[in-house]
């Protein structure tokens, strides 16, 4: 199968629910049931800022509603002959409208079974009566609901994991000593997932009916205000007059963006339309630059102040304050992205670019005269969160209630009162499949927390690397990419922080840190193959193979992978300890990234040979560890290079000459 054939097969869409959910609202406009989601997801929006305004329900209430809307929206917009039997009846009318009552009768009980898990948890709570078999039945239909609406939108492997973890919880005394526990009853399964805290109403399900919708409709909003263009428009104007340029721009304008959507494959498709192609134009081989565009998208979701919908969730887990975790991940995020930046500009000279037209970059005056409104939304998100310190809910509220007051100011009216309704219906499919991972995941972790299997693992872990934590951190940030590979990011950092943080934490280090060090692998999953989504979503609008795009993206974002193994040694990086220390650990950390991303890309001033490049990624990862000494070794190898690159670069032509002729004399 030749090259291009291979990668008109790819639909980008299909890789991130979020745009699969966009694409069916557009395709399907006229369609009764898509008019009815759209219907059902502007009332889901109406409710979230209802309570964001005049304060939550009760938590079964908050947390039911919000399942239940999103259960409905999956059931009206991916019914069921798309996913089974399609092939062989997708034709047939009597077919589809089988499948459209089942689905219906679906959407019913979900309200049905949440109004009983609801009214199941007020006699817990007001009558202190024992549960009854509605909270049994309530339970099953909810699972069983969420287990399939999870596999028409995600795809079979959360919905297994899930089934796993339910078995394991059936049949705990049957098992090995090792990991053997009471065991559990399926009826008791199904009362503790509808009724306890721990279960589908639990803290995944809290944060996601919350914060994460919030954000979620604060870049709905955002984005139809026109704000990707101004992003793009202001990354070329900064550094379109470079020569690594068009590759940097979309290091700029995707971490921008990601650090706002938090969506790494929607991030890709969102600014990689643009950025992907003008790479192209520049010289750059296709595979780099969707390799770049994902890389740079995939660390948004680690760049304050927004970040990924975990960073919410960490806020519960860990019981820090938001800007806390926010001030945590400044320097690593920062040095992602330096690592990215040096590891463009290297290739940039290898791969021989020209340098753009001057007609075609923006100049940056005339962007910020047309798109200064932009930065007042921004500031007002800024402001809520960093300085009155409101909570992430009524920041995002103040936020998105922001976008059209602001756009008022709008010359070319780019969102109007007319763009609010749709808005609203784009942030309700927008949330669906995070709705539906949040509610999968805290399945596991509630049969994680009935039966101990967090504790039993992380013994095992320790007891495996004999006490040591680079073992048991090795181990963790592989787990973390391996279930981020058939994830979502949110649920593959729930899973993973139920599970291994708790270890992390008993063998020294603090919980955020542990917690930032399995959310940050997380991330890094949408560009590690065999499933790398973000590279595979680059590779697409490149047109070229995904498999070499993710492997480009992992060579790009190589000193990124080293860098939570380094906040977890030395606090400083997450800015612990006194200015002294942490400016220390900065330069360190700058020197020690720049360094590395130079030898694995192999270019600095010049082209570096093979033993140069091993010695130049062995003094960054010294600059990485802790300690006077080794930093002053890996400086002192980096400018030694340094300083022979240096000869190499004033000899220019002439050294490629000499050397060309010397090996002509040896053959």
């Amino acid at each position: 199968m030749s090259d291009k054939k291979e990668i008109k097969e790819i639909d980008v869409a299909s890789l991130d629910s979020e745009l699969a959910a966009a694409r069916t609202l557009e395709e399907g406009k006229g369609d009764k049931f898509i008019m009815m989601a759209s219907v059902v997801a502007f009332l889901m929006t109406s409710f979230h800022i209802y309570t964001g305004f005049f304060g939550l329900f009760d938590y079964s209430v908050q947390r039911g509603v919000h399942l239940g809307f999103a259960l409905t929206l999956i059931l009206l917009t991916q019914p069921l002959y798309k996913h089974v039997f399609k092939d062989k009846f997708a034709g047939s009318k009597a077919f589809r409208a089988a499948c459209r009552t089942f689905d219906m009768i679906l959407v019913v009980l979900t309200w049905v079974s949440v109004w009983m898990a609801q009214d199941e948890v007020h006699h817990l709570t007001e009558r202190l009566s024992k549960t009854t078999w509605m909270a049994t039945f309530a339970g099953a239909c909810l699972v069983i609901i969420v287990l399939e609406c999870a596999r028409r939108t995600l795809g079979y492997i959360m919905p297994v994991l899930a089934l796993i973890f339910i078995a394991y919880a059936l049949a705990g005394p049957n098992l090995p000593m090792a990991i053997a526990h009471r065991g559990y009853s399926l009826e008791r399964i199904c009362k503790f997932l509808a009724t306890d805290l721990d279960g589908l109403f639990g803290t995944t399900m809290s944060v996601s009916a919350t914060v994460i919708f919030m954000f979620v409709m604060f870049g709905a909003f955002l984005e139809a205000s026109g704000c990707s263009d101004f992003i793009n428009d202001i990354a070329i104007s900064l550094t379109g007059k470079i020569k690594s340029g068009p590759a940097l721009s979309a290091v700029v304008a995707s971490g921008l963006m990601g650090s706002i959507n938090g969506s790494a494959v929607a991030n890709v498709v969102g600014t990689g339309t643009f950025t992907i192609p003008l790479m192209k134009s520049r010289g750059y081989k296709p595979q780099f630059a969707g390799g770049v565009e994902a890389v740079a998208s995939t660390g948004g979701q680690i760049l304050p102040p927004v970040m990924g919908s975990g960073a919410f969730l960490m806020v519960a887990f860990t019981e820090q304050k938001y800007i806390a975790i926010v001030i945590a991940a400044v320097i690593p995020a920062l040095l992602y992205y330096w690592g990215c930046a040096v590891a463009v500009m290297s290739q940039t000279e290898i791969a021989h670019v020209t340098l753009m037209d001057p007609k075609d970059i923006p100049k940056s005056r005339e962007v910020m005269k047309d798109g200064w409104i932009y930065l007042l939304i921004i500031a007002v998100l800024l402001y809520c969160l960093l300085v009155a310190q409101y909570s992430p809910l009524y920041s995002a509220l103040w936020a998105t209630c922001a976008v059209p007051v602001v756009m008022l100011f709008d010359k070319k009216k780019r969102f109007t009162i007319k763009t609010i309704p749709s808005a609203m219906v784009k942030s309700g499919f927008s949330a669906m499949s995070i709705v539906i991972g949040c509610a999968c995941a805290g399945i596991v972790v509630g049969m994680v927390s009935i039966t101990g299997i967090g504790v039993i693992f992380g013994d095992m872990m320790i007891q495996a690397a004999h006490g040591l934590l680079f073992p048991s951190l090795l181990f963790t940030a592989i787990t973390c990419i391996v279930l981020g590979m058939g994830l979502p990011t949110t649920a593959a950092y729930v899973i993973a922080a139920s599970i291994l943080a708790p270890s992390l934490i008993k063998l020294g280090l603090a919980p955020l840190t542990a917690h930032l060090f399995v959310f940050y692998f997380a991330c890094l999953s949408a560009i590690t193959p065999p499933v790398a989504l973000a590279a595979y979503a680059g590779a697409g609008i490149a047109k070229t193979n995904p498999m070499t795009t993710a492997v480009e993206a992992c060579k790009l974002g190589f000193a990124g992978f080293m860098v939570p193994f380094a906040f977890c040694y030395n606090p400083a990086m997450m800015m612990q300890g006194s200015v002294g220390e942490i400016i220390s650990v900065a330069i360190s950390a700058i020197i020690g990234v720049a360094i590395m991303s130079a030898g694995f890309q192999g270019w600095l001033l010049w082209k570096l040979n093979w033993l140069e490049r091993i010695v130049f990624i062995a003094g960054g990862l010294l600059m990485f560890i802790p300690g006077t000494l080794t930093d002053i070794t890996g400086l002192v190898i980096a400018v030694a290079l340094l300083l022979v690159n240096v000869k190499k670069w004033e000899k220019g032509p002439k050294f490629i000459m000499d050397k060309h002729k010397a090996k002509q004399e040896q053959k």
